[in-house]
């Protein structure tokens, strides 16, 4: 039992170690099954091709259409410049002055908007080489004040169509009907609350640690190599470019409610509008509709801005193809191992631990996406295994449940080994973990571990917060 789990712990740190140095989890993920399989006394070619490829084509299944739409809405945002309109209207207005409060707000419009996080990192960080330039700020805190705006209370929180908020409707469904338990909303009260709290925290870290820096004599750091913000004339209107943002968010939140409404108040005669509600409420059940309606308005709106937009489109549902490979190689990774005794008994410790439910679905979903580098791989993971425990024989609310585990999988998620961290610190920003990474841990790991705490708190100080 020892040496099981031992070679299941090192299959894990090797995983680890392997994409911190730069090694492609396409290529990691299964290598390392395959070792951890075979050192475990099972068949590594029965395990590759039956779980680690059911797992893997799954994920892909269920989730493909969410990342593919979500990729080419980013690609044409970045394309146009809307995305760099909107990070310039937000630092226009807040100046040098406040230069991490203006990154930490440009990057969280656009990813409460649905812009994908790469673009988003790439947008903004222009502009913030040339905020931190002006206010003489150590341009160490740039990956943190984008890491904080990007993966941390926009992210994971109620409403948002990033993927993290959209998994967890695909995995907690009524076993009987199969209709999702949730929507993006669910546990909107705590949610807003807790992403407060985050941002209020991590703010006031980054000013103070700034500061701090700055009393000790660092200054801004130039580099021949610091890119050039865009010429603002050649951009679209900031509102222009907002608008396919605020449509996105209200077809996914604002759509679903109106549909509920409709279907609510009408007779056995009114077959026409019945049909209308159905095809409103489809938009709470696929999450991926939502997005396509932003795909479509931020087509038609930034169509003279973009010299090919068949080919931006094109360009993003290959990313979109990327970035889900990228998840469904960790997914493959878990379920490959899922019948391994010694990771039946991890789960078993991990899911049966003394306490409250919602405390022990936040531990797992945080220490399986830690281990897997990935908020979203963590969730395609545990999610299956956590439903049936902790809503079918435990009772747990389906809305808290989303909601502690959107948040809690956005914490050891970025860790050093994040894809997302190692692009943002090595490929963004050109610089090192050893310089950068420490704030990113304080804003991206610690203060989202604070927010999940008091995500389950306030779910049991006020248990109908679980059902909105």
């Amino acid at each position: 039992m020892i040496y099981e789990q031992a070679i299941l712990l090192a299959g894990f740190l090797l995983l680890t170690l392997l994409v911190v140095r730069g090694a492609s989890i396409f290529i990691a993920a299964p290598l390392c099954a395959i070792a951890i399989l075979t050192l475990s006394g099972a068949d590594p070619a029965a395990g590759m091709a039956g779980p680690f490829m059911s797992g893997f084509a799954d994920y892909i299944r269920q989730f493909y259409l969410i990342f593919a739409f979500g990729a080419a809405f980013g690609k044409l945002m970045e394309i146009s410049g809307a995305a760099t309109s909107i990070s310039l209207a937000v630092v226009r207005r807040l100046g040098a002055r406040w230069a991490c409060l203006s990154v930490v707000l440009a990057c969280a419009l656009l990813t409460y908007g649905g812009v994908s996080l790469f673009v988003v990192g790439f947008s903004v960080y222009p502009l913030a080489v040339q905020l931190f330039r002006e206010a003489d700020l150590p341009r160490r805190f740039i990956p943190a004040a984008i890491a904080f705006g990007s993966i941390t209370f926009t992210m994971t929180s109620a409403g948002s169509p990033e993927i993290q908020n959209l998994i967890p409707i695909r995995y907690l469904i009524d076993e009987n009907t199969k209709q999702p338990l949730t929507d993006a909303l669910a546990g909107w009260p705590a949610s807003a609350i807790v992403a407060l709290m985050m941002f209020a925290l991590g703010q006031l870290y980054l000013e103070w640690a700034t500061a701090r820096d700055r009393r000790a004599g660092a200054h801004f750091e130039g580099r021949p190599s610091d890119p050039a913000v865009d010429d603002p004339t050649k951009l679209p209107d900031w509102r222009r470019a907002a608008l396919p943002l605020v449509v996105t968010l209200a077809a996914l939140n604002l759509v679903p409610l109106v549909g509920d409404r409709l279907a609510g108040g009408l007779g056995a005669s009114e077959a026409a509008w019945a049909k209308l509600a159905a095809i409103m409420l489809r938009f709470r059940d696929d999450p991926s509709l939502a997005i396509l309606v932003g795909v479509a308005t931020a087509g038609w709106l930034l169509r003279g801005y973009v010299a090919a937009p068949w080919q931006a489109a094109s360009d993003g549902f290959v990313n979109g193809l990327t970035a889900i490979g990228c998840t469904a190689s960790v997914v493959g990774f878990g379920s490959a191992l899922r019948g391994l005794p010694a990771f039946e008994r991890l789960v078993d410790w991990v899911t049966h631990l003394p306490g409250d439910p919602l405390v022990n679905a936040a531990l797992a979903v945080a220490l399986i996406a830690g281990i897997a580098g990935s908020a979203s791989g963590g969730q395609g993971l545990a999610l299956p295994i956590i439903k049936p425990i902790f809503i079918d024989q435990l009772g747990v609310a389906p809305r808290a449940l989303h909601r502690v585990v959107a948040i809690a999988s956005g914490s050891l998620d970025s860790m050093p080994a994040n894809g997302y961290v190692v692009m943002l610190i090595r490929n963004i920003c050109g610089d090192t973990h050893g310089r950068t990474y420490g704030p990113i841990f304080v804003v991206s790991v610690l203060i989202p571990l604070l927010g999940t705490a008091l995500a389950i708190a306030l779910f049991k100080l006020v248990p109908a917060w679980g059902r909105m």
